[in-house]
């Protein structure tokens, strides 16, 4: 869960996604942020670049947005998503 919950703060933040704003958006570490990244690039092939301290999240790899989506509403506050 927590690495789709990454993966829609990356994209929501856009210019702001640094490890530490995600960190703060999510409530939880810059390590575990970092972890999260990592992981979603080797198991799920999402693509993310990095600019600086910017990350972008240009491909979803092998996952379906909206089915991500779906899977954690119910889950997180909509705010964070």
């Amino acid at each position: 869960m927590r690495l789709l919950v990454v993966l829609f703060a990356l994209e929501r933040l856009e210019r702001n996604a640094t490890l530490h704003y995600i960190a703060q958006e999510i409530d939880c570490t810059r390590a575990e942020v970092q972890r999260a990244i990592e992981t979603a690039q080797k198991t799920f092939l999402v693509d993310i670049e990095k600019e600086g301290s910017v990350y972008k999240l240009t491909s979803w790899g092998i996952l379906d947005k909206s089915a991500a989506l779906a899977s954690i509403k119910n889950h997180i506050d909509p705010e964070k998503i």
